[in-house]
């Protein structure tokens, strides 16, 4: 099978912007739908396994989420308004407030007891983008952009009578990137997934309260008195919990995403660069396989055949077995029933919706996050050969078994990705009228009879808190909160001490926490558990507890657990301590207990991590006990913590702090440096985010710490200028010399941006060279500018554009025609045309507005080029001057725009449409954001993370710059790919005929 990766998808978006023409007038030829039995019978499924059928038109209709309630009712959110109610006004980038509310809720019952849904009621209409339920006292919260809900029958006739907006502010832009999946926590927090619209969320009954700003992330709220918190987060269209309380979300692209480090425990150390909390605990990105055996869609057959048409040898050969990417991870849902084999157990399940299959993941620990690899070997758990099969999303049910809902479209795609031609001959709201809900069962399976936990009493909730099927367990847990019911607390109590089963103790620990009966004794207990997750779990319960003495020394005692989880857990914790009682002496016995959870652990990112959050206050304490520590500064993994110990320090700029990390430093006994070299640069990294520089304002002259500082500053510039040392090792050293003062560091670092460096270490020297704001930066960099390859005089444009002070020298060039117009990348120049300082902004007028042809004109000077005679190997030498700064082709490029792997599945016309108008699609992922800092630099690039202390922007050759917010002055999006516009000064006809051949060739 050729690899024929699935265009752009429901929960998918890529920067490429599409123009084709279709072959003739002919129409496009549709695929029919198949009636549920059909559907039935296309399947195929792992072994031992079948798809049984338990809801069909008319009874459902595009089904994306469902919870069952207590009394086995099945409330199922119905998306009808997916991807728009009015194709008229489908306009690209724009808000979709005017959309008719036309979603649904409706209520799926098995009045029979067969197992399968015989009665459908529709509990609520007029809803917007519903994409997520939770269940809450009889009633159900309905995540319905832009507002979350809470809707309850109070009659029974299973219509709601109550409907009362919660929250409203959720952002309504894109439907790929909708807010959905609600899902209950063991902590008794509803936890949603942000999806990447964000919003400011206000309560719906306070329109003038404070807004909570969602941006990439994702959120939770208490259902009892409204309290929403964004969260870590921020992928797709998914969301799911593990038994023990370990969240997973999934991103387009990223299968299996581990969000580990939360929001609240990162924000308590503001001066904490964090890049990323969330893990990839799969293989991800556009070249991850799935395999599929549906059918080309119809118009992909337009496409194919158009391409044979022209003899194309790229064009992908298979029409009826196509081999893709995962371009659309959707559902994500880890398996936790009883009805399965028990290897089954714990694995990861989710859609390809483009790929009309089911995947698997099966997940293992590592470390204190989780490795994920996929489940089945050059196959899939459900494929079909039906194009109408879209699994959304999965439901642990009450029978044991995952329950697949299946939106059942004909095509699935965002309208926005979708050539206009083409999409002109589609109805994209085909299916609207249909949707199945199935059942992946193992063979011959019989449902058991309904639930009936609506009566139950405390004694039998708390008897299910032990259930294998954690359906039961979660109900019950949930139960057993509403209920508020206090007489819960001694069965309870029983349970925790009597039974063999973890997640039973588990579940009681979390009850009587939302019971507040939760005692000093009940947590010492945990504490001493022979699970390692209960002991975890005990740890963070016991944080609003610290002022008991007894257990407050016992939490410090558990940072030398054997478990790396509970450390883990115990490093976040210790944070909780700072300020409760004798503040010295819990600050020294938190700083020691971190010291030996960071001796321990520091190999481990994350760990390290936790630790930093909890050491804010006591930072320059532990790195000074670190520093005294002979035995832990031998070990191969202590560079990176005292870098990342002295990076907070040098932000928080307390001159005690500093003088104690300089002390050390002069006191070190470091052979070769290398030691001395990361402390200081993650000293200087932290100085320049409170805008300073290494000095004789911050270092006596004449002093020891003085004296180390020079000798290991004279290192850097002897390896720096070496051009027979290691590239990482003159990078270091690039690093460190940029931390020291201008007049310092300017000889060497101009000298590295000379044309006979190699581009890496030019490009290194730029990047320290911005970082400066005196006047001699700007012709520094300008002086080899007419040498310099495409990639450096990029970095060199940025460097000039970061300051202000540096725009008129960059002008400048431009009258002089140093600097070609075409050099300045178009939303740059629309900020220095629209630029407050008004001398700046007259010169860009006059210099930079003159008239370029518009993108439909550019289009067909350039179309001859697909008739051109092309060659791939001049090709490639097109795509490693022009593309690979931003793109990644198998082994070659970086990883900033798409990997291009992933579209030689389409026509020479649309390369040349995304090559050549690279802004008629902006897929929020790939938006460019200016990001002004109070040091009066300027970024761009794409946010590529966000934490709750810190953004990510990344550019072209992969660069990444991390940025603490509170260094933040503005930031805002420009609306415009990263890709620049006027791809076609700097590429030949040929040339793009040469790169089309290389970019489609067979691999």
């Amino acid at each position: 099978m050729s690899p024929q990766p699935p265009r752009v998808t429901f929960i998918s978006t890529l920067v490429l912007g599409l123009v084709v023409s279709t072959a003739g007038d002919e129409p496009l030829p549709r695929v029919a739908p198949l009636e549920p039995a059909g559907a039935l019978k296309s399947f195929e499924t792992h072994p031992g396994f079948e798809m049984q059928l338990l809801a069909a038109e008319p009874l459902v209709t595009d089904p994306v989420a469902m919870v069952y309630d207590e009394n086995g009712l099945a409330y199922v959110a119905e998306m009808s308004d997916y991807p728009y109610t009015d194709k008229a006004t489908d306009k690209p980038f724009v808000e979709r407030t005017m959309d008719r509310p036309i979603g649904r809720v409706r209520i799926l019952e098995d009045t029979d007891g067969d197992g399968d849904f015989d009665r459908g009621t529709l509990f609520a209409e007029n809803l917007s983008w519903p994409t997520g339920l939770a269940l809450w006292k009889g009633g159900v919260f309905v995540a319905a952009t832009p507002d979350i809900w809470y809707l309850k029958d109070t009659d029974g006739d299973r219509r709601a009578d109550v409907r009362r907006k919660v929250f409203t502010g959720f952002r309504k832009y894109n439907v790929q990137a909708v807010m959905n999946n609600l899902v209950w926590g063991l902590d008794h927090r509803i936890y949603g997934a942000g999806s990447g619209n964000g919003g400011q969320i206000r309560p719906a009954d306070r329109p003038d309260a404070k807004p909570w700003v969602l941006g990439r992330n994702d959120y939770r709220f208490d259902a009892r008195d409204g309290t929403f918190e964004p969260i870590s987060g921020g992928a797709r269209f998914g969301n799911t919990f593990d038994d023990w309380g370990n969240r997973f979300v999934c991103n387009i692209r990223n299968p299996v995403q581990h969000v580990v480090l939360p929001s609240r425990y990162l924000a308590r150390n503001p001066y904490l660069p964090v890049a990323s909390a969330v893990h990839d605990a799969a293989e991800s990105g556009d070249t991850l396989p799935v395999y599929r055996i549906s059918p080309v869609e119809a118009w992909r057959v337009a496409r194919a055949a158009r391409l044979t048409a022209e003899a194309n040898p790229a064009t992908p050969r298979s029409e009826t077995h196509a081999e893709g990417y995962f371009t659309s991870s959707s559902g994500l849902t880890i398996y936790r029933g009883a009805a399965y084999p028990r290897e089954f157990y714990g694995n990861a399940f989710l859609g390809e919706v483009a790929g009309n299959l089911v995947h698997r993941q099966v997940l293992s620990p590592d470390g204190v996050t989780f490795r994920s690899v996929r489940g089945d070997e050059r196959t899939e758990f459900v494929r079909s050969r039906d194009l109408w099969f879209r699994p959304v999303n999965y439901v642990n049910a009450p029978d044991g078994t995952l329950h697949v809902l299946d939106m059942y479209r004909e095509t699935i795609e965002h309208p926005w990705s979708i050539p206009d031609d083409i999409k002109a001959q589609l109805d994209l709201e085909s299916g609207r009228d249909r949707g199945r809900i199935y059942r992946l069962a193992p063979v011959g399976f019989k449902p058991p009879p309904p639930p009936r936990l609506g009566q139950a009493t405390v004694e039998e909730l708390v008897a299910q808190l032990e259930n294998p099927n954690s359906w039961w367990r979660d109900t019950a847990h949930r139960l057993l909160f509403e209920r508020q019911d206090k007489k819960a607390a001694a069965p309870l109590r029983k349970l925790l001490s009597a039974t063999t089963s973890p997640l039973g103790r588990l579940h009681a620990l979390w009850s009587l926490e939302g019971l507040s009966a939760l005692t000093d004794d009940d947590l010492l207990a945990a504490l001493a558990d022979e699970a390692p997750g209960i002991r975890e779990q005990a740890v963070r319960l016991s944080e609003r507890r610290l002022e008991s003495p007894r257990l407050a020394r016992r939490v410090i005692a558990a940072a030398d657990d054997d478990d790396i989880r509970v450390r883990f857990q115990v490093a976040f914790t210790l944070g909780e301590l700072i300020g409760r009682g004798d503040e010295d002496s819990i600050r020294s016995a938190v700083a020691a207990a971190l010291g030996r959870i960071a001796r321990r652990d520091a190999a481990d990112l994350w760990v390290r991590t936790a630790v930093l959050s909890s050491a804010g206050e006591s930072a320059a304490e532990l790195l000074s006990e670190l520093l005294a520590d002979g035995d832990f500064l031998a070990g191969k993994h202590a560079g990176p913590l005292v870098r990342d110990l002295a990076v907070v320090v040098g932000a928080r700029d307390k001159p005690a702090e500093i003088t104690a990390t300089l002390d050390g430093l002069a006191k070190l006994d470091d052979g070769t440096g290398d030691l001395g070299t990361a402390l200081l640069i993650g000293l200087g990294g932290g100085l320049k985010r409170s805008g300073k520089r290494l000095s004789n304002d911050i270092v006596p002259v004449d002093s020891a710490p003085a004296n180390r500082i020079d000798q290991l500053l004279h290192r850097a510039e002897q390896t720096a200028a070496d051009g027979g040392a290691a590239l990482d090792r003159r990078l270091t050293a690039i690093d460190l010399l940029s931390a020291a003062e201008f007049a310092r560091s300017s000889a060497v670092l101009s000298a590295l941006v000379a044309p006979r460096e190699p581009q890496t270490i030019q490009m290194g020297a730029i990047r320290a060279l911005s970082g400066y704001s005196d006047a001699g930066v700007a012709p520094l960099l300008l002086k080899d500018y007419a040498a310099f390859t495409p990639g450096v005089r990029g970095e060199v444009i940025q460097a000039l554009l970061g300051r202000t002070e540096r725009i008129g020298a960059l002008l400048d060039a431009v009258e002089a025609r140093r600097v070609t117009v075409a050099d300045i990348p178009p939303a740059r120049r629309t900020l220095l045309l629209e630029h407050a300082d008004s001398a700046i902004r007259q010169r860009a007028l006059r210099l930079l507005s003159g008239e370029s042809a518009t993108r439909a004109v550019v289009l067909a000077e350039y179309r001859p080029a697909l008739k051109l005679a092309s060659d791939a190997a001049r090709g490639q030498v097109v795509f490693q001057r022009e593309c690979q700064a931003c793109h990644r082709l198998g082994e070659r490029g970086h990883n900033v725009g798409p990997n291009l792997l992933s579209i030689r599945n389409r026509t020479p016309e649309e390369l040349v449409a995304s090559l050549l108008d690279p802004n008629r699609e902006v897929a929020p992922n790939f938006q460019e954001y200016v990001v002004a800092l109070d040091d009066g630099r300027i970024l761009t690039g794409i946010i590529s993370e966000e934490t709750a202390t810190s953004v990510t922007l990344r550019r072209a050759e992969g660069v990444e710059e991390t940025v603490l917010r509170r260094n933040i002055e503005q930031i805002s999006g420009t609306g415009r790919s990263l890709m620049p516009e006027g791809f076609e000064k700097k590429i030949r006809p040929q040339e793009m005929a040469d790169l089309l051949a290389y970019l489609l060739a067979k691999p």
